[in-house]
């Protein structure tokens, strides 16, 4: 895949993740379900190679609990 798709991939998937991100989401299977079936998505519609996407969602869902208390914290800032 050449760096712009990916970085158009990257973008998409920021977005997705404040769109969908819940401050409790690491914790409900559920909304890890829809996160998933939404990264999985984005990943075909790029046609991401179908060998590398379970490790490609694996890794893309431990980047975001990494990031979780950091978007948590700009979502409570901006809903106070």
């Amino acid at each position: 895949m050449g760096d712009d798709t990916l970085a158009q991939i990257a973008r998409e998937l920021v977005a997705t993740m404040r769109r969908d991100i819940r401050t409790d989401w690491t914790v409900r299977d559920d909304v890890k379900a829809k996160l998933r079936s939404s990264i999985k998505r984005l990943l075909r519609k790029y046609k991401y190679p179908p060998d590398q996407q379970s490790e490609a969602i694996v890794n893309v869902m431990h980047q975001m609990e990494s990031l979780a208390p950091r978007y948590a914290e700009e979502l409570r800032v901006a809903s106070a």
